[in-house]
């Protein structure tokens, strides 16, 4: 998977340990909870996928197999959503 990037119209929120993400072309929400939030952080911050599972492995204690999985689902389904886009 490609760098990925927050979209110009995804404009995000956090409240206590979740980020509440509004896509300002469609009017909809998205709210992400402690880890999703974490993942938000880091595509804000230009980290790759394999960055993201990396960070995640060494803050949280799960399997490895487990957080690819995971960590995998989401990017797609923020993707899916165009709330992140590949960075050119």
């Amino acid at each position: 998977m490609a760098e990925l990037r927050i979209a110009d119209h995804a404009h995000s929120v956090r409240m206590d340990d979740q980020v509440i993400v509004a896509d300002m072309r469609s009017g909809r929400y998205l709210g992400l909870d402690d880890v999703g939030a974490r993942v938000w952080d880091l595509i804000g911050e230009g980290a790759t996928r394999a960055r993201i599972v990396e960070r995640l492995s060494a803050e949280y204690d799960v399997a490895g197999e487990v957080l690819e999985r995971d960590v995998q689902r989401l990017l797609q389904d923020l993707l899916r959503r165009r709330l992140v886009e590949c960075a050119s």
